[in-house]
């Protein structure tokens, strides 16, 4: 049986200098933190209590896991038990993240880890108070083996459709009303390709560029239109080397006419 997720929620990454990421996250992309310890630092973008976590590594940088709200209709306890049915093993928690009573820890077939949660406190300090200031978490994209295959797995699982393809090469996909929340590109290694940070419109692209400027971030890419999705992009890379996209105007709710099963 499937488990529908409605919404991205968080990405969580490996970072080998804590302190640039938070300045950088938080200071020049303007992420509040919402709490820190010596294991972690939690921003948050919108209204959640957190949307990226850092966690500090000595030897690995890059995508650590990602989370899905599941849609509210679905206890966490039925959506276990429609997992195991599906043969899909998975582990129920609690306490793994601040904010989160409860998650159900997943391993996707390329290896991702995957939490599951329903409930997120509100984050409690004020927003937009420095640097870009995106509006939400908009999207993670991420290196697979085998993307049909990839995209057939998130179908059958937590209800995921297709919303555009290119070949056999890289798919999007959503799950909700926004033109993807996941996007799987062929690759020989695994990795994340990028995470995005939605911005209001194309003022805001271009202001986040300045930001950028201004603390010696160059953009690699844009500002632009994609061709699907249709949305305003403009791409730069952390202080470790994750690229990092900010994305406006993209395709949503009507302008989406793909249907849900993967053509392959």
């Amino acid at each position: 049986m499937t488990v529908n997720v409605v919404k991205l929620g968080f990405v969580g990454l490996h970072v080998g200098d804590r302190d640039s990421m938070k300045r950088h996250f938080h200071e020049v992309i303007g992420l509040p933190v919402s709490e820190e310890s010596p294991e972690a630092i939690y921003l948050a973008c919108g209204s959640d209590y957190h949307a990226i976590g850092l966690y500090p590594s000595a030897n690995r940088t890059g995508i650590r896991h990602f989370g899905f709200r599941v849609d509210s209709a679905l206890s966490l306890a039925d959506a276990m038990k429609d997992l195991t049915a599906s043969g899909v093993k998975a582990e129920r928690k609690s306490d793994v993240f601040p904010g989160i009573p409860e998650t159900i820890e997943v391993t996707d077939p390329d290896g991702y880890t995957v939490f599951l949660y329903h409930d997120s406190a509100p984050v409690q300090l004020p927003y937009g108070l420095q640097g870009v200031g995106p509006v939400k978490l908009g999207h993670v994209a991420l290196f697979v083996e085998n993307s049909p295959k990839s995209a057939k797995y998130y179908t059958d699982v937590f209800g995921f459709r297709w919303s555009d393809w290119c070949e056999d090469l890289f798919v999007f996909m959503r799950c909700n009303a926004d033109h993807h929340s996941l996007n799987l590109t062929n690759n020989k290694r695994r990795g994340m390709f990028h995470v995005a940070f939605e911005l209001r419109d194309l003022g805001h692209i271009g202001r986040g560029c300045d930001v950028l400027a201004a603390n010696g971030t160059p953009i690699v890419w844009g500002p632009g239109r994609h061709g699907m999705g249709h949305n305003l992009f403009a791409y730069h890379r952390d202080p470790e080397g994750n690229t990092v996209e900010f994305m406006a105007d993209m395709d949503r709710g009507h302008r989406l006419l793909r249907p849900a099963a993967v053509p392959h």
